[in-house]
């Protein structure tokens, strides 16, 4: 029977038949995969739109202003410690579900929603379940935290949370997040600074100061801190490691005994550089003591002079002008002899011709402005004879000039031999003094500071698409 049967399976009848139902079924399993893929493209959709791993999407839904996706962690990235991110042990289920703000979908902003829960880590104890999309104790995502710390590093924070739809404290707490998770400093990691330098920078009237670091090599800020002295600078000091302290070769700074004594207390071989830009500074300042001291014997000599009533006649003397014109001659004085013009010319030689005292204090510190740029050994042969005039000048503001220079003369020496300056911090200084401008101020400190290292560090905050393409680039080669 069952031989019958085969032959009769082989009739022509039945090889037609049995490829007929073939192709049919065919048709029905092609239909089924068709049908099935409708599912698995839109799940992938929202995913890559709302750039989220590790979780598969269990609902969406959208209104005039929002785009909300639902979504559960898969078993891979489930119960797993939100601070440290191993794996724990469920402790107990979500009363309720959270919500993350994510970038926004043209005019619509997105939100990220999922049922939470906790678990017990061995090190961290009982925390809520980590998201691979957001930090601990976070209601942004990654990305949307990235965007804000870009826009805040350009723009003011009322102009960010206009812009982002969130609150305007909202914008220094996410800086604050954004730099703790990008914070990988040097000091920590073990680098040798080999030139570094040092200044301090009003933050706020009332003489409110920021110390401020720079790495000269690296071309960015290390170190920001509130407060100045030696104090605040030996917290620096002491973060750095022996080895880091004994690299440090240079240090740039102005004529401050704090940063000299805390140099010279942890840095056993670095030189430090006076800045020049800083004792013409300190030249400029006796120069305009001197300036001020002669206006007010001139101010006193006219008003010893005594007029009859009535209008002066053609035969009377002209009232002297000599105190207003010392008084307007500030400017004048500050300006190298070859950048004066015709006014400002005669205005010196009025000085010189009246008051002698004030000219020879000008003359000193032009002395001292062409030393600065002369050669190590020119400028040090000149520097002593420099020093020797100002301290036989009986001129009580030089005299003090002569005392500050001489103790900082090693300082000035190195900064000619090095051929080194402070300009780099000084510009550091003006971008934090334009950033807390942009902010109109700050009420947080820790904000300010944050701020501060995201723009002017070696941070490179980038905007949320180059972040993301990154961190695409980074997940796929670790896979």
């Amino acid at each position: 029977l069952f031989i019958n049967m085969c032959g009769w399976l082989r009739h022509p009848f039945f090889v037609d038949f049995r490829l007929n139902q073939t192709k049919k079924m065919g048709y029905f399993l092609k239909f089924n995969r068709q049908k099935k893929q409708k599912k698995k493209p839109m799940s992938k959709l929202y995913k890559s739109i709302f750039n989220v791993n590790g979780c598969s999407v269990v609902k969406q839904e959208q209104t005039d202003t929002t785009v909300t996706i639902t979504v559960r962690l898969t078993k891979g990235n489930a119960s797993r410690c939100g601070c440290c991110g191993r794996k724990g042990k469920l402790y107990d289920n979500g009363r309720e579900q959270r919500v993350w703000r994510t970038l926004d979908l043209g005019t619509k902003m997105g939100f990220i929603r999922m049922d939470t829960y906790r678990v017990k880590c061995k090190k961290c104890g009982v925390k809520t379940v980590k998201v691979p999309w957001a930090s601990h104790r976070s209601g942004f995502t990654d990305a949307f935290e990235q965007q804000v710390a870009w826009a805040v590093c350009s723009m003011s924070k009322k102009a960010v949370a206009k812009q982002l739809r969130i609150a305007w404290n909202t914008v220094g707490e996410i800086a604050d997040r954004v730099w703790d998770r990008l914070d990988t400093r040097p000091i920590k990691a073990g680098c040798i600074f080999r030139r570094i330098g040092i200044d301090e920078t009003s933050y706020k009237k009332g003489h409110k100061y920021i110390t401020v670091v720079v790495d000269h090599d690296r071309r960015c800020v290390i170190w920001v801190h509130e407060g100045y002295g030696k104090e605040v600078l030996d917290l620096f000091m002491r973060e750095l490691s022996e080895e880091q302290r004994k690299g440090v070769e240079l240090v740039t700074c102005d004529g401050a005994k704090w940063i000299r004594s805390s140099i010279e207390e942890f840095l056993p071989n670095a030189e430090r550089c006076v800045d020049s830009f800083h004792v013409v500074q300190w030249a400029t300042e006796a120069l305009d003591k001197v300036r001020v001291e002669a206006w007010k014997e001139a101010r006193k000599e006219n008003r010893n002079q005594k007029r009859g009533r009535g209008r002066p006649t053609k035969d009377s003397v002209p009232k002297d002008r000599t105190a207003e014109g010392i008084k307007n001659s500030r400017y004048a004085l500050g300006k190298a002899p070859e950048n004066l013009n015709e006014s400002q010319q005669r205005k010196i030689e009025l000085i010189a011709s009246r008051y002698p005292r004030l000219y020879r204090a000008y003359q000193l510190k032009e002395e001292l402005r062409i030393i600065l740029k002369m050669g190590y050994d020119d400028a040090r042969e000149n520097l002593d004879r420099w020093l020797w005039r100002a301290s036989h000048s009986r001129i009580g503001s030089v005299k003090d000039l002569y005392a500050k220079i001489k103790r900082n003369y090693d300082g000035i020496l190195n900064t000619i031999r090095l051929g080194v300056s402070n300009a780099r911090i000084e510009a550091t200084n003006n971008k934090i003094k334009l950033l807390i401008r942009t902010a109109y101020g700050f009420r947080n400190m820790n904000n300010m500071l944050s701020l501060i290292m995201l723009s002017c560090s070696y941070v490179d905050v980038k905007i949320a698409y180059e972040w993301e393409s990154e961190s695409r680039e980074s997940s796929s080669k670790a896979a």
